[in-house]
């Protein structure tokens, strides 16, 4: 009878390590999937409920308040290759939505083509003649795309309080 017993608690035991190893495993694998960041400004934000840029503009034309807060994700489209004081997003194939962050931070002036998140607001604001043309400097454009700009411009505009750019995943294991 005793042997019994002995033999029961030693079969409940090897079962209940086998479920422990599993769960493990799953953890092992979440933590994996999580996407890391280099973080700009501030990095309090989180970054599981965001918005693309397309629906930050459409959320702040249909809205009734001048600015509106968010937390949005896409692609640096544009960033200023001197300082990296600037940025922009895709909010469409044509379209980029402008951001800045009054020099609380700067971006890597390389940051271009990179996956980012970004807290902050939006808000209507018209840009100059002057500015446009000293963001065109600020890219690299020819002296004739320069001199081609003539107009302001009305848009809306972001005020990054934070920015984490996602870092590559490495395919090495």
């Amino acid at each position: 009878m005793n042997r019994h017993i002995l033999f029961s608690f030693i079969t409940i035991g090897l079962f209940s390590c086998q479920n422990g190893t599993v769960d493990s495993e799953n953890i092992l694998e979440s933590q994996a999937s999580e996407t890391e960041y280099i973080s700009f400004g501030d990095s309090t934000f989180a970054t599981d409920q965001t918005m693309t840029a397309a629906d930050l503009v459409t959320a702040f034309k249909t809205g009734a308040s001048d600015t509106v807060f968010a937390t949005v994700a896409g692609p640096i489209t544009k960033v200023c290759t001197t300082k990296g004081c600037w940025m922009s997003t895709e909010i469409d194939s044509n379209t980029n939505l402008f951001v800045d962050y009054d020099y609380e931070f700067l971006l890597p002036t390389n940051s271009k083509d990179q996956e980012m998140v970004m807290t902050g607001y939006a808000y209507w604001d018209s840009t100059t003649v002057a500015e446009l043309k000293h963001y065109a400097q600020d890219i690299g454009a020819s002296e004739e795309e320069i001199a081609s700009i003539i107009d302001a411009t009305g848009e809306v505009k972001f005020k990054a309080k934070g920015v984490k750019v996602v870092i590559p995943a490495s395919n090495e294991e």
